[in-house]
């Protein structure tokens, strides 16, 4: 699929004219973040937001416009009788999220402010095997795409997986599909999207990249996150802002634990039981977790539930009631909020992150 990473050398021009050279990437990232938590945003704004001179947030926002990743548009007169140009983040660019942690594939597409712009969802058909409903699946994706995106702007391919991914060896280990071990994952997507950067991960690692926002100073935190599924008990383990992968990329994997007379998390907890029974299993887990590593937050994932706020004061009350745990020894607990699932999120960052560096960076 020859789509889109387009005006490839447009930058390489405005490099020489802007020098961004003495310019952190930190800080570029930081500028550029500010405008994609906005519809519009001016410099000014920006720099507040940032604490970078109007002069930095100049410099890195004509390089952004260089390379299309921002647009500007002018609004009504400043106090300075000036009109003030708003930034934008570019509409018509976007990444490509495969949902692939069950047999019910979906496709999302998402923009660059991690919104969704539109789902694809595919039928599984059960007479088939499965590596021909995975390409049956790429392929719809890939003509839907090139028929009614080709004016956008695609920064990659992500792929959520039920697992973790050793990219070393693209290698897939998922305990809850396993099939998808036997494809040669990375290889079939790229038969479909061969020109495009891929990023395969855990959906539970991505994930926690989009929940650890909501944590602030998460940078100076040691985080861990958990989901609770019908079919088992994931998560990630966030020291300082990165996601803890362990020796063989399965550092997580909560549900397997040991927690009560040889059973483990995934176990004892099931979508037929109550909150209450879930809870208590969920909280063996977590108590464990703050013996062991004293955490600052705790963020629950919890889709299985209508109001995940109720099970998250369940588990707080749990953990002090039964655990004897006092109010000051309890981390921050809260749950995962937001409309799009955060496995797409998490991807989109990953991606939208390499791409606005390799543009910035590139050496032509």
């Amino acid at each position: 699929m020859s789509l889109f990473q387009g005006k490839e050398h447009r930058f390489h021009t405005a490099m020489e004219n802007i020098n961004l050279r003495s310019i952190r990437w930190e800080s570029i990232k930081s500028v550029f973040l500010s405008i994609a938590k906005s519809e519009k945003t001016s410099r000014a704004d920006i720099s507040v937001d940032t604490d970078l001179s109007l002069m930095t947030v100049g410099k890195v926002a004509d390089a952004l416009m260089n390379i299309e990743a921002i647009e500007q548009y002018k609004e009504s007169k400043n106090s300075a009788g000036r009109r003030a140009g708003l930034l934008s983040i570019k509409q018509n660019i976007f990444s490509i999220i495969l949902d692939l942690r069950t047999k019910d594939f979906v496709c999302c597409l998402m923009d660059l402010r991690l919104n969704a712009m539109k789902k694809i969802p595919y039928s599984y058909v059960d007479s088939m095997p499965f590596c021909e409903n995975l390409d049956r699946f790429l392929d719809t994706v890939s003509s839907f795409v090139s028929t009614h995106m080709s004016d956008g702007v695609c920064i990659g391919v992500g792929a959520a997986i039920p697992g973790s991914y050793i990219p070393t060896t693209n290698q897939s280990y998922c305990r809850d599909l396993p099939e998808l071990d036997t494809v040669g994952l990375a290889q079939t997507i790229r038969k479909y999207f061969s020109n495009l950067p891929l990023e395969i991960d855990s959906a539970y690692n991505a994930a926690a990249v989009s929940q650890i926002q909501q944590i602030r100073d998460y940078k100076d935190k040691v985080i861990f996150c958990w989901c609770v599924t019908e079919n088992s008990i994931r998560g990630a383990i966030v020291p300082n802002g990165k996601v803890l992968h362990g020796a063989h990329h399965s550092a997580g994997d909560f549900g397997s634990v040991v927690v009560h007379n040889g059973a483990t998390l995934n176990s004892l907890g099931k979508p037929t039981n109550s909150p209450q029974a879930n809870a208590a299993a969920l909280v063996r887990s977590i108590h464990n977790a703050i013996r062991l590593a004293d955490p600052d937050a705790i963020i629950l994932e919890c889709p299985m539930y209508e109001n995940g706020e109720d099970f998250c004061n369940l588990v707080r009350n749990m953990l002090m009631e039964e655990y004897s745990l006092s109010a000051e020894m309890l981390p921050e607990i809260l749950i995962a909020t937001g409309d799009v699932p955060h496995a797409y999120r998490g991807i989109t960052m990953q991606l939208r992150e390499n791409w606005l560096h390799e543009r910035i960076f590139s050496q032509g």
